[in-house]
């Protein structure tokens, strides 16, 4: 596979000139670069090592391509800061997919070239594969062959760190009679039904005021969870002949 024109490559400088820089390409090995001093940025440049330093990692776009000499003219003043900031993390993504996937193989014991492209195919990358392993466990290697699925989990399982993001809720309730305390319990517990993927907390702040902490690997699934949990809560209290409310607190 070469780079092609209009390609974002991440180069290492190896040589910076008066006239220009010289480049390799970190993801094409053997493969050179240019970039000419009018393609460093987008203002005239009156001393290129003011921009570009040797050993410097940057990501530049393909301008041309010469596949008979493995060479490339690259520009850097076109690209953006945001397009350089996801293109390292894309970088950073399948070199750490591609470690993953050689420790689920020898834990598997089988070629891992067997699985790739199953994976590149259904999830995008290699690294999207143990990541959604370590957030939604077994459940997530549905379309996975069975023989790697113990293996993929295991490795997400001990090097994947998932997100943990909290959110809190305040339920003010109250149940007449004398099961009210139990009918308070029981409308907490139902509710955790409802939500799905998040850890949730439900303690006394002194009653009738009860604060919800829910976790969860992402914060709008957190938001929305923490909504649908605590309107069932008010929903089943009030079905209980209760009275209730709940606001929104600042985790």
């Amino acid at each position: 596979m070469n780079p092609e024109v209009n390609d974002y490559v991440v180069v290492k400088i190896t040589q910076v000139m008066q006239y220009g820089a010289y480049a390799e390409l970190e993801e094409f090995p053997g493969w050179k670069g240019f970039i000419h001093i009018s393609e460093v940025a987008p203002h005239w440049v009156k001393n290129i090592r003011s921009h570009v330093k040797e050993g410097q990692i940057r990501v530049a776009k393909v301008l041309r391509v010469y596949p008979d000499k493995k060479s490339v003219d690259l520009s850097l003043k076109r690209v953006s800061n945001a397009m350089a900031k996801r293109k390292m993390e894309a970088v950073r993504r399948a070199k750490r997919g591609k470690h993953l996937m050689e420790l689920a193989a020898k834990i598997s014991g089988r070629d891992p070239s067997e699985i790739i492209p199953l994976i590149e195919e259904e999830y995008g990358d290699l690294f999207e594969v143990f990541e959604q392993a370590a957030l939604h466990g077994e459940k997530a290697l549905e379309k996975i062959p069975e023989e790697w699925r113990a293996a993929i989990l295991s490795v997400a399982n001990k090097y994947i760190e998932v997100p943990r993001k909290k959110v809190m809720g305040e339920v003010e309730a109250v149940v007449p009679g004398p099961r009210g305390a139990q009918l308070l319990r029981k409308a907490f517990e139902e509710a955790k039904g409802l939500v799905k993927g998040v850890e949730v907390s439900v303690y006394t702040s002194g009653a009738p005021k009860y604060i919800v902490e829910l976790v969860a690997h992402d914060y709008k699934v957190a938001e929305g969870e923490l909504k649908k949990y605590c309107d069932k809560v008010v929903e089943r209290i009030e079905k209980y002949g209760g009275r209730a409310l709940w606001r929104r607190l600042k985790a």
